[in-house]
């Protein structure tokens, strides 16, 4: 991704009103600061926090549950990864974390799922579509990957939601997806749409493709469904689940990123999921929408952790990573049309380039908001903020959080 344009910036770093690491030769060990110790006593950092936190464990069900999901994330296919011609993601700034029926909306229409599925321990929703023109036909892909205590729970769970699903209409009739036989699928003829569950060791994975695209034709939309599991079930082999024991108490930042991360406002949270870190699908899902590339930039530029709260902090393996994520990212020299240029924070002009993002001419009269990107050792920064000054404050402050010793 070599641009930020104006719906991506609001994924990337929107205010919502809603309620990777081995250590390499001369750089940092795990919680410890990038390798100089500068002055930054003359930098203005508001009332923002410069001092690291330790964040602990879980403190309670909730939480503990939203952070394994977090965790399932990094194992959740991205639909691009089946088919390159998902391109927009489509679940925008709803939270992603499925702790019951909420959050995945009219995706599951009957009303049973809470207690049909009552033993959910974690799940995590990924959507994208083919994009296009506002109002253009697309197709659309939804996933969901939902775990259970043990497989017994989720061979017993599966088929259930299933058939409420396929109950809800009468009109709906059984399909088969003979690829993957765990599988139960439904779909209404003359509807170009389907919904499937699969029931994988302790998880079932829910899709449903809606295609506006074509006329209605199951085969196409069973080899929608096909690609997807191809891609996602050798996933969860990858995955290990915390034991029901510990889950309890797990813990929030075992790498010691979020504590120097910038938190995100009680009052006014940057997005619905809660700060955290993941190592790669599930930053991709929240934070970037460019395309099919976006997975695979991190990878080349070894970035093994990225760190969510009122700023993002990417964590590459190496300072050679690092910085070409910034040359990649930097507006200075890869700004469009819609970006303006404005001054960096006094003090940390060398490595932070910051922009205005707008819509028109005017970038004071249509402004969207402001980006700064910064580049420290093995980090690379991003965050926004209406008011420049704010801004200013705001990452200065994050480059004193991961200076300090």
């Amino acid at each position: 991704m070599k641009s930020f344009p104006a719906r991506t910036l609001w994924v990337l770093l929107t205010s919502a009103a809603l309620a990777l690491g081995t250590a390499a030769c001369g750089t940092e060990i795990p919680g410890h600061a990038v390798r100089v110790q500068p002055d930054t006593s003359g930098l203005d950092v508001g009332n923002y926090e410069v001092k690291p936190r330790t964040v602990g464990n879980a403190k309670n069900q909730r939480q503990a549950r939203a952070r394994e999901a977090q965790r399932l994330a990094d194992f959740v296919a991205l639909p691009y990864e089946a088919d390159p011609a998902y391109v927009e993601d489509a679940w925008f700034v709803r939270t992603h974390i499925v702790l019951n029926r909420k959050t995945l909306g009219n995706l599951v229409i009957n009303d049973t799922f809470d207690d049909v599925a009552k033993d959910l321990v974690a799940g995590w929703v990924n959507a994208w579509s083919t994009g296009g023109a506002e109002d253009a036909p697309r197709r659309t892909m939804n996933i969901a990957v939902l775990m259970f205590p043990d497989a017994n729970t989720a061979n017993s769970v599966g088929p259930m939601l299933e058939n409420d699903d396929f109950t809800y209409n009468r009109d709906n009739e059984p399909v088969s997806i003979t690829k993957h036989p765990n599988t139960k699928a439904h779909w209404r003829p003359g509807v170009s749409s389907i919904g499937s569950w699969t029931v994988v060791d302790r998880y079932v994975i829910f899709i449903k493709v809606v295609d506006d695209t074509s006329a209605p034709d199951l085969p196409a939309l069973i080899t929608h469904v096909e690609r997807m599991l191809d891609v996602q079930i050798p996933l969860l082999g990858e995955f290990r689940p915390t034991p029901g024991a510990d889950l309890a108490r797990i813990p929030l930042d075992p790498p010691g990123m979020v504590g120097r991360t910038l938190p995100s406002s009680l009052e006014s949270p940057v997005r619905p999921e809660p700060d955290g870190y993941y190592t790669g699908r599930g930053a991709v899902s929240l934070f970037l929408t460019g395309g099919a590339d976006t997975l695979s930039l991190l990878k080349k530029n070894e970035v093994d952790l990225v760190s969510f709260g009122d700023a993002v902090v990417f964590r590459s393996r190496t300072v050679r990573g690092a910085e070409a994520l910034w040359q990649e990212w930097r507006s200075s020299t890869r700004r469009e049309p819609d970006q303006t240029i404005v001054a960096s924070p006094a003090g940390l002009t060398d490595r932070v380039d910051c922009f205005a993002q707008h819509t028109g001419s005017d970038p004071n009269k249509y402004l969207i908001d402001n980006l700064c990107m910064m580049h420290i050792d093995r980090y690379v920064v991003q965050a926004r903020g209406k008011q420049l000054p704010d801004l200013h404050q705001k990452i200065s402050a994050q480059y004193t959080l991961l200076t300090s010793r």
